[in-house]
């Protein structure tokens, strides 16, 4: 037990300096926009990102330094991702602050957002491995594919199959980055590093589901960000679908589904319906069934305090409150 603690502080004291590296890229006297992104950066976050990165890189074996890069650039690609988001979405509060967009034009949300995918293609490249490089790339293209298919689509998400390759690719993909980017810095075996994207994969489509439900059923001074905005944005989500699907005839939902346009009490109805129904308990064990997915692959790592840190990391993804 005592070689479980000692490794949790070292992920611990590792955080810290990727929170110290982060906040190193940017430089709030420079502009008004970089004291924002730097305060956004310093409100935090669970970090679960550079967390698994970290248990992972530890647990086979990968040199610090370099992993110390890769934790801090996946973080920073995760910070730019979510500055872009909030523009496209138009969200006002993000980690309990104004985002970009309550304050300045649209423009600057662009470029503060690209000025945090530059800081994390600089952090990459400082772990000078060109698969993990490759790879990061790779990870990044498939973000924003993900995210302009979306966009470019005349319907909203109509069925599962859509929403599983959309979370797959928005929130899903750095996961498995986290994951399984430290064992391409190890060099460790394909067989491990396939398991090892297999967990970070199976963890990010539960944290994201997981992410939809709260957006249901959460606390606005808990999630740091407005509760049901995905549905006033005509984004349909998993908690949704399933309602949908278990009651095919109920108004609304078409106005929802394919025009993206809703008034405010009918959807303050719908979702009211949506929070206490079954579909909430349906999808929270759809986020199960992901992280028992996750664990199959986790349990071809080695074993030992590294290990079981990642455990704890995927079942707080789907015990969050705990």
């Amino acid at each position: 037990m005592a070689t479980m603690v000692n490794s949790n502080d070292y992920v611990l004291g590792k955080l810290q300096q990727v929170d110290a590296l982060l906040l190193a890229q940017v430089d709030p006297n420079h502009s008004p926009f970089e004291a924002a992104l730097a305060n956004l950066i310093a409100a935090g976050g669970k970090r679960l990102r550079p967390r698994i990165a970290l248990s992972s890189g530890l647990a086979l074996g990968a040199d610090p330094l370099p992993l110390l890069s890769l934790a801090t650039a996946i973080e920073m690609l995760h910070t730019a991702s979510l500055i872009h988001d909030d523009l496209v979405d138009g969200s006002l509060l993000r980690r309990g602050i104004e985002t970009f967009n309550t304050r300045w034009s649209s423009a600057v949300g662009v470029l503060v957002g690209d000025l945090a995918f530059t800081r994390a293609a600089r952090l990459i490249h400082n772990t000078r491995s060109f698969p993990v490089i490759e790879m990061f790339t790779q990870i990044m293209h498939r973000m924003v594919e993900g995210e302009v298919t979306q966009l470019a689509r005349v319907r909203c998400i109509s069925n599962r199959e859509d929403y599983f390759r959309w979370i797959d690719a928005k929130t899903a993909a750095l996961f498995e980055l986290a994951a399984g980017a430290p064992a391409l810095l190890s060099s460790a075996g394909k067989d491990t590093y396939l398991a090892a994207c297999r967990f970070g994969r199976g963890v990010g489509m539960a944290f994201q589901i997981v992410d939809d439900v709260l957006d249901f059923t959460g606390d606005v001074t808990k999630l740091g960000k407005p509760v049901g905005n995905d549905s006033r944005q005509g984004i349909v989500t998993l908690p949704a679908l399933i309602y949908f699907e278990n009651h095919p005839d109920m108004g609304g939902v078409d106005a929802l589904l394919y025009s993206g346009r809703i008034n405010e009490s009918t959807l303050t109805g719908l979702m009211e319906r949506i929070r206490s129904s079954e579909a909430i308990n349906q999808a929270l064990e759809t986020a199960h069934d992901f992280i028992r997915d996750a664990l199959e692959g986790l349990a071809y790592l080695p074993d030992g305090p590294e290990r079981f840190n990642l455990y704890l990391i995927a079942q707080e993804v789907v015990e969050p409150n705990k």
